[in-house]
């Protein structure tokens, strides 16, 4: 494994409905070790407002749990720090300060990821943590806020989905204020969890799997409890249902477990019995890795040999049979054009990186459209399922495929915030400019200078060159009247 890394440590802090976990791995040899672990039952999903606000105690304890997370951080490079939220701050749409300040706190950007990036993680980390027999796998993850469900052979998913049920949403919304486990609360939870269940049933039931695999700390406290009858490695059905019967008589059952989990754990009982039922499933393995070891091997992946990301980028240009060669002349005159000039960080993103996906999906939408192709490309990259991006990568790079042509005006990027355009801008005036100079859709063989003025950016042609290209210079002066729109002044010469 060769990495392009100053340190050979690399952190992962998966921020869950119920837990926030941290690891920390060395490269060593080749090989990765996990060295260090943290774990805090924080329950965010507790804290999740009706409104899309997180209250305050939530965030108070979600706070003080990164700030001590933050020492242990405090020597590892930041883009060796791989941080992401899930379901709970999915849910938490107005609680952008909270982010921030979440941010601040840990030392390191983090990423709000989709329930798909989730699974995918989740089934990274089980598979290579377990032995790859080739088996076809059913992995199944019950967190706070969802539950994931993965079928994959060796190292690939074949199946994602996740499903809005959890044990810590599911306990907020069924449980009695006493607490108590009735067999009201476990019915109105198996029914509701049967329900999710349901949209996947039929599909995942075509798909044979030799091995079930769960990945959670929902699933590891079950098999503690089954231990005297299952080993404590493994879940049987029989044994499931046994235990459920044992605590309608007796709650005192959970005594050894900790409080916090303890409250949430009936929850996750019965979820994981209407996964049993529902898939029919005889028994599940408990797996010792889930998604924050599946975070370690994404980003070790990223600065090596292999980022899911361009993977990702590569397919849906097969699926939407883009012109390759034409985008890949346009990313290396867009990041050309980018490097020759000064512009502000974007927290959590690689401008370079982005700008060069950008171009390389700026045409995705022409399948669809010739005349406005730029709104179907923002449209299938925001709402796609995208491997390896993150939310917030997803709507930049939305964004920038949306307004690299055509009409630009301020309200067209939403709730970009005013740190976030002043990245932005400098990104979509190269990307619109690379657009433009290919527009013959030929090789450049000549690049102009681009350089920052105070109000904007200057472009300086050799001598006579615009007199020879009339179409560029009309599609020049064109750009100048669009970036005016923005703010942004334009020079050439």
């Amino acid at each position: 494994m060769q990495l392009n890394s100053e340190s050979p440590y690399f952190a992962a802090v998966d921020l869950g409905s119920n837990s926030f976990h941290m690891v920390i791995a060395r490269i060593q040899n080749g090989q990765m070790e996990i060295i260090d672990r943290e774990k805090e039952m924080v329950q965010i999903a507790r804290g999740v407002k009706k409104d899309g606000h997180l209250n305050l105690a939530a965030q108070t304890r979600a706070l003080d749990c990164l700030h001590r997370f933050s020492e242990r951080l405090r020597d590892i490079p930041v883009e060796q720090i791989r941080a992401v939220g899930t379901k709970s701050l999915r849910a938490t749409s107005r609680s952008k300060s909270f982010i921030k300040k979440a941010e601040r706190t840990l030392g390191a950007p983090i990423q709000i990821i989709s329930g798909f990036e989730e699974a995918r993680l989740v089934y990274a980390g089980l598979s290579h943590s377990v032995l790859n027999d080739h088996n076809r796998r059913l992995v199944v993850d019950i967190g706070g806020g969802s539950t994931e469900f993965i079928i994959g052979e060796g190292f690939e998913p074949l199946l994602m989905e996740s499903l809005s049920m959890g044990c810590v949403s599911y306990t907020k919304r069924y449980a009695n204020p006493a607490g108590k486990i009735t067999r009201k609360f476990i019915d109105r939870v198996y029914l509701a969890a049967c329900s999710e269940i349901e949209v996947l049933r039929k599909n995942y039931l075509k798909v044979n799997w030799q091995i079930v695999f769960g990945t959670s700390g929902t699933a590891r406290a079950i098999a503690d409890l089954t231990a005297e009858k299952n080993g404590g490695a493994v879940i049987n059905k029989n044994s499931l249902d046994q235990l459920i019967n044992d605590l309608l008589k007796d709650k005192k059952l959970l005594n050894n477990v900790p409080e916090l989990r303890r409250d949430v754990l009936p929850a996750g009982i019965v979820i994981l019995k209407a996964v049993f039922d529902q898939l029919k499933l005889d028994s599940l393995h408990v797996g010792d890795a889930a998604l924050k070891e599946g975070l370690l091997f994404d980003t070790i992946g990223r600065l090596s040999d292999k980022d899911t990301r361009d993977e990702t980028i590569e397919k849906l240009q097969q699926q939407y049979n883009v012109d390759t060669d034409h985008a890949q002349n346009v990313a290396e005159t867009a990041v050309a054009l980018w490097q020759k000039i000064q512009s502000p960080v974007l927290p959590g993103v690689s401008r370079s990186r982005i700008l060069s996906w950008a171009a390389e999906l700026h045409e995705i939408g022409l399948s669809i459209s010739h005349t406005s192709f730029h709104h179907h490309g923002y449209y299938i990259i925001r709402h796609n399922d995208m491997a390896g991006f993150g939310r917030y990568e997803q709507y930049i790079l939305a964004n920038l495929v949306c307004s690299h042509r055509k009409g630009l005006y301020q309200q067209k990027f939403g709730d970009m915030d005013e740190l976030a355009m002043a990245a932005f801008v400098p990104l979509l005036v190269c990307l619109r400019l690379a657009v433009l100079f290919h527009r013959r859709r030929e090789d450049m063989d000549y690049l102009p200078k681009l350089n920052n003025t105070k109000l904007g950016y200057q472009l300086k042609f050799r001598r006579g060159w615009l007199k020879q290209n009339p179409l560029t210079l009309a599609g020049l002066e064109q750009e100048k009247e669009q970036y005016e729109s923005i703010g942004v002044a334009l020079e050439f010469s």
